[in-house]
């Protein structure tokens, strides 16, 4: 053995290598163990750490086997025949990958990414990556956890091996994915021979073989789940390593949460857990002297009689030869000595011993082969994420984006972490509970399975940026959800549970319109300050804008009491009662009016019918509730029920209204009371009479197209208490007596069966004058004239208001209100003619005697087609009746 520093940095002193304990082997970092002999007892230890040192061993062909390294222990050990003896521990490169630890996050990369991004970090950094499954990985986490570790745990998890080649000045760690493409030691068939203890031992070879063979498990099959295809999924392998009639037992593993995704990508998983497993079962030792067997290649063996033809035991087809069989190199222990202290000219020593298998079953580590495992068990904290201005970033499933307060590259943006789930109280299909964590706030993570890759956000937490809803602890009666608008507003919702001793109330509002519904002991709860003034008790359902009440088979507001919500919803007996009630009441009058000649069949009796059909609807038949069978609305109360308006009131039914009280129905108008009926009016009483009062103006009663009848049982009276009774026909007026009759046309006419008496003085009088019918006279009036055409009225001016004489040709000023319109004088009848349009009509005619006449008129004559409207027009034109007839009144 000779010793090198490949880059010239080793001390002055001469360092022999005296002796070498080296074990490499895949997967695992190679470890030399050197005893050094030097002249000088006083090297610097420090100055070797971290030096590359090469240790050459010469093969039986005269070429170099080299060991590299770097030095990670170096101590002295003793002083002996004038040497000093060291001890030196070689290690790889990637063993500096122990002395750094760190927390970050990888997104979206595959294990050859990961491995270049972590590697970076070692200026001695000499690597290859040959056949490896490029899939991405969503996330991979690194935790407090060493590169070492990191790296390790990596390879494991996807079946990649690595092992080192050496050179005189370096080493290059390689890593793969398929132990079956292993290379062999030199050539394309290099041949270990076998040499039996009783063959030469000089010659290198392998001097004992041993074939080893352990139970193990003959199938594997995992399980997984995954939110995306939310059905467990299930994979089987079977182990291609042979173990005769041996019973396959099965080893079944739930791989967690997000295992696998696809039924191929579970084969592939399977087959790779089963492929863990065989490596164990069947596997080879030996010892020897080749010294060129290194790990990661592979050989022949010559010479062993394994390689003849052999027979099943229990008979049967014989098994092939193995003299073609190539074994992989798993692992390799060297025992190296120079023997300078024997002397010039002593020979050295070298022994190995190794493992291998059989180079066409694939090799993998397994899980935790040389790493850690990482399970965390426990729970973190971080910060929800996303695009700047953006209160709320979620995908389709309701996952957010965190910064990890351990990731110390992320940048507390969207590209912080990959999407991730939260938890919730409740998720169904398309139902459930949700409230998605907001921008900036802290939450809880867990990791299902203690995945590290795997976080799951718990709930969301309060901390000093994002205090409760509520100030505590002075409001921690207070229990509920308080939402708050997006786009950076104050306003928000809430749903709040009080439970203050003696106060409890529950509250849902929102504050837009300030529009809530509050239950029981109502206090204000406003903004973080919580509860404020007192406001009643029951429930108040409130809001700033519209409000509407929609039931779409009934509804039902009573003030009928039904103590601790006893009872069924719907029940309304009382108000079923009065309704029945009510409808015996409208039915009895019916038929007291009916019997009274005031109704006809059919009339108020159809109401009284649809009164009885909507009762019974309302109290409904056959059912476990069968209240409101139809959409009715019910307003019920023991007490009364009042509405007020500051304006109109307008009741509407497509069919009947009918009002039935079992006092007394009182109507007061402020102003007038108007009816306007479009077929029939009939006022019926019963017992005690009916009175029609005017405290001033007229009443008017008027049969546009048929007769008026009024009957008395007994005395029927018209009394004018001030002024004369007029009554006029057309035709003539008739008053009938039990045996007689006065007829009054252009003449009085008496008949009588009997004789008829005249009581008091008679006067004979001369004939009177009066305006006779005729042609000349006779007003044309136009047809109706729309509302913004003036009208034409003329008005006679006279000495007395019955018969007087007329003032013909006097001067006089005419006023509209306190508008004087003109001046002008009368005509030959004293006639004035005044301009009118539709409107106030107050006219005034002022003499200059200083006499002052109001001039009456109808301000907006009734439409065209009403009965008064000719009437009217006529009167406004000056027209005046002959003997009291309307029609008369065409002639002036």
């Amino acid at each position: 053995m000779q010793l090198d520093f490949p880059l010239a940095d080793g001390p002055p002193a001469i360092l022999l290598p005296n002796k070498l304990a080296a074990r490499e082997e895949i997967s695992r970092g190679f470890r030399f163990d050197a005893e050094l002999l030097s002249d000088d007892p006083r090297i610097p230890l420090k100055t070797l750490m971290g030096r590359m040192v090469t240790i050459s061993l010469v093969l039986q062909d005269g070429s170099l086997r080299y060991f590299n390294g770097y030095i990670t222990e170096f101590r002295f050990l003793r002083t002996d025949g004038g040497f000093a003896f060291y001890q030196m521990v070689l290690e790889p490169w990637l063993a500096f990958a122990r002395l750094r630890k760190d927390s970050r996050s990888f997104h979206n990369k595959n294990v050859l990414e990961i491995t270049a991004e972590t590697l970076q970090h070692y200026q001695q950094a000499d690597w290859q990556m040959v056949q490896i499954d490029e899939s991405r990985l969503t996330v991979a986490n690194q935790y407090n956890e060493t590169d070492y570790n990191h790296l390790h745990r990596r390879w494991e998890a996807l079946g990649l091996h690595y092992w080192y080649e050496h050179r005189s000045d370096g080493h290059t760690l390689m890593i793969s994915d398929n132990s079956t493409l292993s290379k062999p030691i030199d050539e394309e068939a290099y041949v270990i021979p076998f040499h039996d203890q009783g063959g030469s031992r000089e010659d290198d070879g392998i001097h004992a073989w041993s074939a080893i063979r352990r139970i193990g498990s003959g199938k594997t099959t995992l399980a997984s789940f995954d939110y995306k295809n939310p059905r467990v999924q299930r994979v089987e392998a079977p182990s291609v390593n042979r173990q005769g009639d041996f019973f396959p037992y099965e080893v079944y593993e739930d791989t967690g949460a997000y295992g696998f995704r696809l039924h191929g990508e579970g084969e592939q998983l399977a087959a790779r857990r089963m492929d863990e497993a065989d490596k164990e079962t069947q596997y080879f030792e030996a010892t020897g002297n080749e010294r060129c067997v290194l790990p990661g290649r592979t050989f022949k063996l010559g010479g062993h009689f394994s390689a003849a033809m052999r027979a099943r035991q229990y008979g049967g087809e014989a098994y092939g030869s193995i003299e073609d069989r190539r074994y992989l190199i798993l692992s390799v222990d060297h025992e190296i000595s120079n023997n300078y202290q024997v002397g010039p000219g002593a020979l050295s020593h070298y022994k190995n011993r190794f493992t291998c298998i059989r180079e066409d079953l694939r090799w993998r580590p397994g899980r935790n082969y040389h790493s850690e495992p990482v399970n965390y068990t426990g729970l973190h904290t971080a910060i929800v994420v996303g695009p700047a201005g953006v209160d709320i970033h979620t995908d389709g499933y309701g996952r957010v984006k965190l910064q990890f307060h351990w990731d110390r590259l992320g940048d507390y943006d969207e590209k912080s972490s990959p999407w991730i789930r939260v938890m919730t109280p409740a998720a169904g299909s398309e139902f459930g509970q949700i409230r998605l964590p907001r921008v900036g706030e802290e939450v809880a993570v867990v990791y299902p399975n203690g995945n590290i890759d795997h976080p799951l956000v718990l709930g969301a937490l309060y901390n000093h940026m994002h205090m409760p809803p509520w100030a505590l602890p002075e409001q921690q009666s207070l229990a509920g959800l308080r939402s708050r608008e997006l786009g950076g507003g104050f306003r928000g919702n809430h749903l709040v549970l009080d439970d203050t001793k003696d106060q409890i109330q529950a509250q849902l509002k929102s504050d837009h319109q300030c529009s809530q519904l509050s239950l029981g002991h109502i206090t204000r709860i406003e903004d973080t300050s919580g509860r404020k003034d007192a406001r009643g008790e029951g429930w108040e359902l409130r809001t700033d804008g519209h409000g509407v009440a929609r039931a779409a088979k009934g509804l039902l507001i009573t003030t009928e009491a039904r103590q601790t919500a006893r009872g069924p919803i719907k029940d309304m007996g009382e108000t079923a009662k009065r309704l029945d009630a009510a409808h015996k009441l409208h039915d009895d009058q019916t038929t007291a009016a009916l019997q009274g000649l005031a109704q006809e069949s059919g009339q108020q009796q159809d109401v009284a019918d649809a009164l009885k059909a909507q009762n019974d609807a309302v109290r409904g038949t056959g059912e476990q509730f069968p209240e409101l069978s139809q959409p009715h609305l019910v307003l019920a109360s023991p007490a009364g029920i009042e509405t007020t308006s500051a304006q109109s009131t307008h009741i509407v039914s497509a069919q009947h209204t009918a009002l039935t009280a079992g006092g007394s129905l009182s109507i007061a108008a402020g102003d007038s009371l108007y009816a306007s009926i479009k077929k029939t009016f009939r006022l019926f009483v019963h017992k005690a009479g009916m009175k029609l009062v005017a405290a001033s103006g007229k009443i008017t009663m008027q049969a546009h197209d048929d007769d008026i009848a009024v009957i008395a049982n007994k005395v029927l009276s018209l009394i004018s208490q001030s002024d004369w009774v007029d009554i006029r026909g057309k035709k003539g007026v008739r008053l009938h007596g039990p045996e007689c009759m006065v007829e009054v046309t252009h003449r009085l006419e008496v008949f009588a069966s009997k004789p008829a008496l005249f009581h008091g003085n008679l006067e004979t009088v001369g004939p009177q004058n009066r305006p006779q019918a005729s042609s000349e006279h006779k007003i044309k009036i136009a047809e109706p004239q729309t509302p913004d055409e003036p009208t034409q009225l003329l008005f006679a001016l006279q000495t007395h208001k019955d018969n007087g004489r007329p003032f013909a040709n006097v001067p006089y000023s005419l006023f509209k209100g306190d508008t004087k319109v003109r001046d002008g004088i009368t005509d030959d009848m004293g006639m004035v003619a005044v301009e009118h349009k539709a409107g106030p009509a107050d006219y005034r005619v002022e003499l200059p005697n200083g006499e002052v006449y109001a001039l009456a008129a109808v301000p907006q004559p009734a439409p065209a087609d009403a009965p008064a409207h000719r009437e009217q027009v006529l009167s406004n034109m000056g027209a005046r009746a002959l003997d009291g007839s309307t029609d008369s009144r065409e002639y002036l």
